[in-house]
């Protein structure tokens, strides 16, 4: 990879819930440093983040970046999904992009293909880290992790 190549990034999400994961996409696919492989979406209420993700790559032209589904490990709430308004009535159906049922798969592989380390942005609960390193433990020495992990060991409850 030469200093003009932009890096081969992953961003690793729970976007729906609040305001800060569709900033963070949104500042993603505007930085030309930065090359987009694949939205990964994570936690909980997958169909949901999904959606959030698809129409918001929809609006922004860029269609082109795959969005895998991830762990669903906590289902849905629906006191969480603060960007509903935003996605109703939308038709994932018809999303034009690619959306990828094993997300975690499609990680592992984006990530084995790559002849330059991927860069894993994690802003979201690391159940798809959890997941791939599960399916490929080589995994984490072919990759780079950036993660924001804000409620590691305290948890948001307190």
């Amino acid at each position: 990879m030469s200093a003009s190549s932009p890096i081969p990034v992953i961003l690793d999400t729970d976007i729906g819930t609040d305001i800060d994961d569709t900033w963070a996409l949104a500042q993603l696919i505007r930085c030309p440093e930065l090359d987009p492989r694949l939205i990964l979406t994570g936690a909980g209420d997958i169909p949901f983040r999904t959606a959030v993700t698809a129409r918001f790559l929809e609006v922004s032209g860029r269609t082109d970046i795959p969005i895998g589904r991830g762990v669903d490990a906590w289902g849905t709430d629906a006191s969480h999904r603060n960007q509903d308004p935003w996605i109703k009535g939308y038709d994932l159906a018809a999303y034009p992009g690619e959306i990828a049922e094993d997300g975690v798969g499609m990680m592992i592989r984006i990530i084995e293909e790559s002849p330059v380390p991927v860069t894993i942005i994690a802003i979201g609960p690391a159940v798809n880290l959890a997941a791939a390193l599960e399916r490929a433990p080589g995994l984490a020495s072919r990759c780079r992790l950036v993660g924001m992990f804000g409620s590691f060991e305290v948890g948001y409850s307190g």
